[in-house]
């Protein structure tokens, strides 16, 4: 059978011991302390991958060497890689959505998040974490055929049951994490 590797979240700490220890001396001298621990407490607070904690520290070390006026990454540096990196078109569009296509999307993000490490969900499991009273089977469907429409989501036609259709994102979870999560 399939066996699968579960990666828990990093924590604050153990994302900064790691990027120290992947940095070496030579390029940890290069981030100024409070910048490192920005990106660190922020990728923990989203998703504690530390894929992505390496790759926004390269993208805000290749940011600060543009930039002729610091010899270091700063918390200026962090801030606008994190701008330019959560601004995009997807994320803008999940902050405006309705109410009850994000509550969908809340549903599919607990799902794969707490589903130990899935990437595929149905429809049904999304309409079973919602409340039945607010939601039916119908509208739940319907939501999601809107969310692919627009590119949210990719959903698997193939199912002879339309409660088991196969729903998955069309995007990493962390971002859809953070656009639900910073428009509160």
């Amino acid at each position: 059978g399939l066996n699968r590797v579960i990666f828990h979240p990093y924590t604050f700490k153990q994302l900064n011991e790691i990027v120290q220890a992947r940095l070496g001396p030579d390029l940890s001298s290069l981030f100024n302390k409070d910048a490192l621990d920005l990106i660190c407490r922020k990728v923990s607070s989203i998703s504690g991958d530390v894929r992505r904690v390496l790759q926004i520290c390269s993208q805000t070390l290749d940011m600060a060497q543009l930039d002729k006026l610091s010899n270091k990454v700063t918390l200026e540096h962090v801030q606008k890689t994190f701008e330019r990196l959560y601004t995009s078109t997807r994320t803008i569009f999940i902050r405006n959505l309705n109410p009850t296509q994000r509550k969908v999307l809340e549903a599919i993000q607990d799902e794969l998040s707490y589903g130990k490490g899935r990437e595929i969900t149905t429809i049904n499991a999304i309409y079973d974490r919602l409340d039945k009273k607010e939601y039916s089977f119908t509208d739940v469907r319907r939501i999601c055929a809107q969310l692919s429409a627009c590119g949210l989501l990719l959903l698997d036609r193939s199912s002879n049951s339309i409660a088991r259709q196969s729903v998955r994102l069309s995007m990493p979870i962390h971002l859809l994490i953070f656009a639900l999560k910073n428009n509160n």
